[in-house]
C-alpha cells in the first residue's frame, strides 16, 4: 500500500508539474509541484524503493514536456528521454533517504537545490536548459527582473527551495501525527525556519523586481517574418524552393518596411544557398527598396547561417549557427565566430534558433555590445509553444532586445526587460507579420558580466558537501577500528 500511494504521489508531481509549463500555463503551481514527490520520496515509500519517488515525479514530468513531441528522424535518446530520467534517478538517489535520516533533515532545502542546480548545469551539453522550471514563470515579467543579475539558475534555485520547505513542513505534520514512523523525525520548528527562509527569499525577490528601475533607451521598430509555409512545400527542387520563398518574404518585408520597420528578420534556412553568391542582388535591391537591415538565414552544405544584409545592400556579420542540433543531424562547420554589425540606433547580433536555449552564445554577443539580437528560427510543432518562451531569459540575462521569427509556428518581440510586445504562437501554422517597436538599453547586466554564477557556485557547495561527507565517513571508519582490535 505504501508503494503504491508513494507511487501515485510522485506522478502527481509528473502532472503538476507539466500543467505548470506552456500550453497549460498554470505557472503558479510549479511553486508546489513537486512535493507531493519529496513527500513520497522520504515518508510515503519504503526507504528501500524511495528512489521511485524522484524516479515517476521527474520522469513524469519529462514525458509531460516533450514525451512524444520529437520528429520521426530525432535520435533515439531523446525520445527516450522521459525513461533515461527514469533510470538515471532511480539509481542516483538511492541512499538519499538513508543520508538525511542520518543528519536529520537540517540541511534538506538548500541541499535539494544546490543539488539540482549541479544537474541542470551538467545537462546544459545534452539539452540544453529545456524544462528548467523557471521557464515556467515566462508571462510574470513583473516577477522576472532578479533574473537580469541571477540568471534562469536564481530562480530555479527559488523554486526548489521553496518546493523543499513546503515539502518539509508536511514531513513535519505526519511526523508530529506518528504516520510512517520514520527513524528520525522533522521537528515542528525545524520546518517553520526553512518556510520563514524560502518565503522571506521569495518576497524579496518579488519585492526586487516590482522596484526594479525600467530604464528605456532609444527605440527602434522591429519585426519578425512569418510566412505561413516552410521551403519543402515548396516544390522538390532547391532553386525553386528559394524562388517562391524568396518572392512571399520579399512581399512580407514590403509590408513590414511600409510599417517602418528598420530590422526585419526572414526563419532560419529560408533559403538554400549562399545569398553572398546566389541572390546577392536580390536581396541588395530589396534593402535599398525598403531601406531596412534584413537578417536572412540560409543553409549551404553544412554551413547553417544568417547574413545581414544593410539598407545599402551590403552583406555583413555572417554569422554560423554556434549549437547546430546534433540529435536531429544538424550541422555548422562555421562556429564560435560572434559578429555584431553596428548600426545607427545600436549594435546587433544574431543567433540561429538552438543557440538561444543556451546562456552562453547571447552571453558573448551581449558582452560583445550588442542591443538587439535577432533569432532566425526553424521549430517544430510540438515544441512551438515553448520555444519562443526562452528569448524572455535570455533578453533578461543580457539586456538585449529579442526578435525570433519562425516559418509558421511562434515568432516573438521580446524587449530588454523580458516583456513581450508582439507574439503569434500557433502549433498548426499560421502567416503573420509581427511589427513592433523596442527599447535599446545601454550597459551589460550582472547576469551576463558573471556568466552562470549562482550555478557555479552550487557546483561549489556540492562539492564541499562530498568532500566533508567522505571525511565523517573516514573518521567513523578509524574511530571504529580501535574497537574491533579491542
Amino acid at each position: 500500500m505504501r508503494v503504491a500511494l508513494g507511487c501515485a504521489l510522485a506522478a502527481l508531481t509528473g502532472v503538476l508539474a507539466t500543467l505548470s509549463f506552456a500550453p497549460y500555463d498554470a505557472w503558479w503551481v510549479v511553486w508546489f509541484a513537486f512535493v507531493p514527490m519529496i513527500v513520497a520520496q522520504y515518508r510515503v515509500l519504503p526507504a528501500r524503493w524511495s528512489s521511485l519517488g524522484p524516479a515517476i515525479g521527474v520522469g513524469g514530468f519529462a514525458f509531460g514536456y516533450v514525451g512524444g513531441g520529437f520528429p520521426a528522424h530525432a535520435a533515439w535518446y531523446m525520445k527516450a528521454l522521459p525513461l533515461i530520467f527514469f533510470a538515471v534517478l532511480f539509481a542516483a538517489a538511492r541512499g538519499r533517504r538513508v543520508r538525511q535520516d542520518r543528519v536529520g533533515y537540517r540541511w534538506l532545502p538548500i541541499s535539494a537545490a544546490t543539488t539540482w542546480i549541479v544537474v541542470e548545469f551538467a545537462r546544459i551539453p545534452f539539452i540544453a536548459t529545456w524544462g528548467y522550471f523557471g521557464y515556467a514563470l515566462y508571462k510574470q515579467s513583473w516577477l522576472l527582473q532578479p533574473v537580469r543579475v541571477f540568471g534562469i539558475f536564481g530562480l530555479d534555485v527559488l523554486i526548489v527551495l521553496v518546493n523543499h520547505a513546503l515539502a518539509l513542513g508536511m514531513m513535519a505534520a505526519l511526523d508530529r501525527r506518528r504516520h510512517f514512523e520514520p527513524p528520525v523525525r522533522v521537528e515542528v520548528r525545524q520546518a517553520l525556519g526553512w518556510c520563514a527562509i524560502a518565503f522571506g527569499a521569495t518576497a524579496a525577490w518579488a519585492c526586487a523586481s516590482l522596484v526594479w528601475p525600467r530604464e528605456n533607451g532609444p527605440t527602434v521598430r522591429v519585426a519578425a517574418l512569418q510566412p505561413g509555409v516552410r521551403p519543402f512545400e515548396l516544390g522538390k527542387a532547391s532553386e525553386e524552393r528559394d524562388r517562391h520563398m524568396l518572392a512571399r518574404l520579399a512581399a512580407q518585408t514590403r509590408v513590414a518596411a511600409g510599417q517602418a520597420a528598420r530590422v526585419i528578420v526572414w526563419p532560419e534556412a529560408a533559403l538554400s544557398a549562399d545569398p553572398a553568391l546566389a541572390y546577392r542582388a536580390e536581396l541588395g535591391a530589396l534593402a535599398r527598396e525598403t531601406g531596412a537591415y534584413l537578417i536572412v538565414g540560409y543553409v549551404a552544405g553544412q554551413r547553417n547561417e544568417a547574413v545581414t544584409v544593410t539598407p545599402s545592400g551590403e552583406l555583413v556579420g555572417r554569422y554560423g549557427k554556434n549549437h547546430p542540433v546534433s540529435f536531429l543531424g544538424g550541422s555548422s562547420i562555421w562556429r564560435g565566430v560572434y559578429p555584431t554589425v553596428a548600426a545607427p540606433f545600436g549594435k546587433m547580433a544574431t543567433l540561429i534558433c538552438y543557440d538561444m536555449d543556451f546562456t552562453d552564445t547571447p552571453r558573448e554577443f551581449a558582452l560583445r555590445g550588442a542591443q538587439l539580437i535577432a533569432v532566425p528560427s526553424a521549430d517544430w510543432r510540438a515544441i512551438a509553444s515553448k520555444h519562443s518562451n526562452f528569448a524572455i531569459f535570455r533578453a533578461l540575462e543580457t539586456g538585449a532586445a529579442f526578435v525570433k521569427s519562425e516559418f509558421s509556428r511562434d515568432s516573438a518581440i521580446v524587449d530588454p526587460y523580458g516583456r513581450v510586445v508582439a507574439s503569434v504562437v500557433t502549433p498548426n501554422g499560421s502567416k503573420d507579420v509581427l511589427v513592433a517597436d523596442v527599447a535599446l538599453r545601454g550597459g551589460v547586466p550582472f547576469a551576463a558580466r558573471w556568466g552562470d554564477w549562482v550555478a557555479w557556485l552550487c557546483v561549489l557547495a556540492v562539492v564541499v558537501r562530498t568532500v566533508r561527507s567522505l571525511l565523517a565517513r573516514i573518521g567513523r571508519t578509524r574511530s571504529r577500528a580501535p574497537e574491533a582490535v579491542q
